[in-house]
C-alpha cells in the first residue's frame, strides 16, 4: 500500500514538473515575440503574460523581472548560435588560414539573418539594462570556453589575450551585421563584406592570409 502511495506520488509530482517545464517554455516562447514586436523597452510583463496566456502570478513563479526572461529568450538563441557556429569558429581558426575563416564568417552572417526580428530587442536591452548586459557578456564568455581547441594553439601567455580578441571580434561583427542586415545603414554587397571582414580577423588575429 505504501509503495503505491509512494508511486502515485512521484507520477503526481512529474506531471506537476512537466507542467511548470510547459508553462517556463510558453512564458519564453511569448516573451521573445512579444520582444520581436515591441522592442525590449515597450514590452511590459503584462504584454508577455498576456502573449503567453498566464497571469502576472504565474509569470513571477517562473521569472523574478522583465530582464530575467529576457536574458532566457537571449541564451536560448545564443545556444542555438554555439551548437551551429562556435565550435566550427574553433575549427576554422586552429586552421589559422583566412579562408577557412571567411568560408565560417559566410556560414555565420545567415545566423543574424534568421534572428533579425529579435536583434533591435537585443541591442536596445544591452544599451538600457545592466542586468542584461551582465549576463550577456557571462554567456558570452560561456561560449568562448569552446574555442579551448584553438587557444591550445596559442603560448600560454598570450592566450587570455587571444581570447579577448576573439570576443571583442564578435561584437564587432554583432554591430556590423546588425547595421547592415537590421538597419540597413551599410548598402555593401555581401562578397565585399565578407572580404573587409575577414582582413580584420586576418590582422587581429594573425592568420594566414
Amino acid at each position: 500500500m505504501d509503495d503505491k502511495v509512494s508511486n502515485e506520488s512521484t507520477e503526481l509530482l512529474s506531471v506537476r514538473e512537466e507542467q511548470r517545464r510547459m508553462t517556463r517554455q510558453r512564458i519564453i516562447t511569448a516573451a521573445r515575440q512579444t520582444f520581436e514586436e515591441r522592442g525590449y523597452g515597450q514590452a511590459s510583463i503584462g504584454d508577455v503574460a498576456k502573449a503567453a496566456k498566464v497571469n502576472r502570478a504565474t509569470f513571477y513563479l517562473h521569472f523574478t523581472n522583465k530582464a530575467e526572461v529576457f536574458t532566457e529568450v537571449y541564451r536560448a538563441v545564443r545556444e542555438q548560435q554555439s551548437a551551429q557556429y562556435w565550435s566550427l569558429l574553433g575549427q576554422a581558426l586552429a586552421e589559422g588560414k583566412a579562408a577557412s575563416v571567411r568560408d565560417w564568417l559566410d556560414k555565420a552572417l545567415v545566423w543574424w539573418e534568421d534572428q533579425a526580428a529579435l536583434l533591435p530587442a537585443i541591442h536596445e536591452a544591452m544599451a538600457s539594462d545592466l542586468e542584461v548586459a551582465t549576463r550577456w557578456k557571462d554567456q558570452l564568455d560561456q561560449l568562448a570556453g569552446e574555442l579551448g581547441g584553438y587557444l591550445a594553439t596559442i603560448p600560454e601567455e598570450r592566450r587570455e589575450q587571444q581570447r579577448l580578441r576573439v570576443e571583442l571580434l564578435m561584437v564587432q561583427l554583432d554591430q556590423l551585421c546588425f547595421r547592415a542586415i537590421v538597419q540597413k545603414v551599410f548598402a555593401i554587397e555581401r562578397e565585399a563584406l565578407l572580404d573587409v571582414v575577414t582582413g580584420l580577423w586576418v590582422d587581429a588575429l594573425g592568420l594566414e592570409d
